[in-house]
């Protein structure tokens, strides 16, 4: 990336770093307050309601997503009046869309009761899931102004609003279940919230990008919209996809399995999504650097940058998953204790799929800066079968519980987006696929070389326990998995020319 970009993504990538690492300590201490004023019931309620309304978003289609795309070469070209014209579009179909889920998700609230296991008949229930449906509905209004702060690399902005808003929703939260242990006003404070971060943005963009204003009538011609509906088309296979695998675990489990054990699964989807958002906020600040790189320069140039880029992200995937697996019982025992853990072995597919999403984030923002919405739908097909199939064998007929739901969703990763994806990107560049194998062989050992010496060290010599033991396995974990890293790629192109930048800004040169 040239200079500039590089400034920018740097700028995005660290104020959305520390957006992620104030929503993690507020998010944790809300949490713990939740738990011991709440109970197991409500976590497993709060994660079965969350992904039946991320399977309703499947109504958005991937429009965000298409349109997106069509912004980076206008926007990197100064054509405001198209930009303009694609956030019309983007406003009327977010805004019907808002309208739609918001119909759909009161229309099934008389069947919550057929996925509830093991729980009383309470009467809260659905009030409780239409306000999920309500902060869900309201994420849809004025939020696409969005797009404007990403593809002109400004995404920090919205990073600082939402640091700003989440903060507020947490505190007052924590402050509401102390004093009433009351579900219902803890989740009002939410949807007020979210209606906050979004207006915020919204006047903030109307203020700043003028021409929005000037253009608020523009529409896009025939030929622009017929591009975008046929990337809808693919990006909603795409999205379905997505929603069969991230979101059905959860259903399974609460059906197949228990509502309870939902809610134990759920303290450790908090460490997996929390990653997961760090993931995104990095890769999202990234995007809008990217999808300009994509539209103007080489491929050549594209792939040099793209392997620095995967460079990074795997020292982070692997350093973030192996400490996951490392220390996650550890905490949680201390946490909220032992009654709410569960076993090793479904701790490990746990860390494991996590690394398999993970180490594609790459992947998937190149390919989507690319466009490849049409040629990654046979992908997305294949990858919703196959993860439905095999978790309902595995939790059904072959009754492996939660570890076989979990299990499934590995099979439908490695036998679809583990080869297919990078496939495509490296086809585009003009590089043998064998060059990704290579490299991600080199990965994945190193993940499990780390892993198991850190998991053994903490333990079988690290004798301690408590919160001393804990902090002395966080440190040790911290330190070795990283050294190890540095000593074996301080020779390689990748990690010399991070530590490039690095060096020069500690020099306080402005060399990016």
């Amino acid at each position: 990336m040239n200079n500039s970009r590089t400034k920018k993504s740097i700028r995005n990538t660290i104020v959305a770093l520390v957006e992620q690492g104030i929503f993690t300590v507020m998010s944790f201490l809300c949490r713990t307050v939740f738990i011991y004023s709440l109970g197991k019931t409500y976590l497993g309620f709060s994660g079965l309601f969350s992904d039946i309304l991320t399977l309703l978003s499947l109504a958005e289609l991937g429009v965000g997503t298409a349109i997106l795309y069509s912004m980076y070469k206008p926007q990197a070209k100064g054509d405001h009046k198209q930009v303009a014209a694609l956030l019309n579009l983007y406003k009327k179909v977010y805004n019907t869309i808002g309208v739609i889920i918001t119909i759909i998700g009161l229309a099934l609230t008389p069947f919550l009761k057929y996925l509830i296991s093991d729980i009383p008949d309470m009467p809260e229930i659905p009030i409780i899931y239409i306000l999920y449906l309500l902060n869900t509905t309201a994420s849809y209004f004025f939020i696409y102004k969005k797009s404007i702060l990403i593809t002109d690399q400004k995404s920090y902005i919205a990073s600082l609003v939402y640091i700003c808003t989440t903060t507020l929703q947490n505190l007052l939260q924590i402050i509401f279940l102390l004093t009433t242990h009351n579900f219902i006003i803890y989740l009002l404070i939410q949807i007020a919230c979210t209606l906050a971060n979004n207006i915020i943005i919204s006047v903030y963009v109307d203020r700043h990008y003028s021409y929005l204003k000037q253009y608020k009538n523009e529409q896009l011609c025939k030929e622009d919209k017929q591009v975008i509906y046929s990337n809808v088309k693919a990006m909603f296979v795409s999205k379905l996809s997505s929603a069969v695998v991230t979101s059905t675990d959860n259903l399974l489990i609460s059906k197949f399995v228990s509502t309870i054990v939902l809610g134990l699964y759920s303290n450790y989807t908090l460490f997996t999504t929390m990653l997961r958002t760090i993931f995104s906020k990095i890769f999202e600040a990234l995007t809008g650097s990217v999808g300009n790189l994509v539209a103007l320069e080489s491929n050549d140039k594209v792939y040099k940058t793209f392997r620095k880029i995967w460079f990074v992200n795997f020292w982070l995937v692997s350093f973030s998953c192996a400490a996951l697996f490392v220390l996650v019982n550890s905490f949680i025992a201390i946490w909220v204790g032992e009654s709410y853990l569960l076993e090793e072995k479904v701790v490990f597919i746990i860390c494991l799929n996590l690394y398999m999403r993970l180490i594609r984030s790459t992947f998937l923002t190149f390919n989507d800066t690319y466009g490849m919405f049409k040629q990654l739908k046979p992908k997305c097909i294949a990858e919703a079968i196959i993860n439905l199939t095999v978790s309902l064998l595995f939790v059904g007929p072959m009754r492996m519980g939660i570890y076989g739901v979990l299990l499934g969703t590995f099979v439908s990763n490695i036998t679809t987006n583990f080869w297919y994806e990078p496939y495509l990107l490296f086809k585009k560049f003009g590089v043998s696929l064998n060059k990704y194998f290579s490299l991600f062989g080199e990965y994945i050992l190193l993940t499990v070389i780390s892993a198991g010496t850190m998991f053994w060290v903490c333990n079988y010599v690290i004798t301690l326990s408590g919160w001393i033991g804990f902090i002395l396995k966080v440190s040790v974990t911290c330190i070795c998995i990283n050294l190890f890293y540095i000593v074996v790629f301080s020779r390689t192109d990748e990690f010399k020319y991070f530590m490039g930048i690095i060096k020069a800004k500690l020099k306080g040169k402005d060399k990016w």
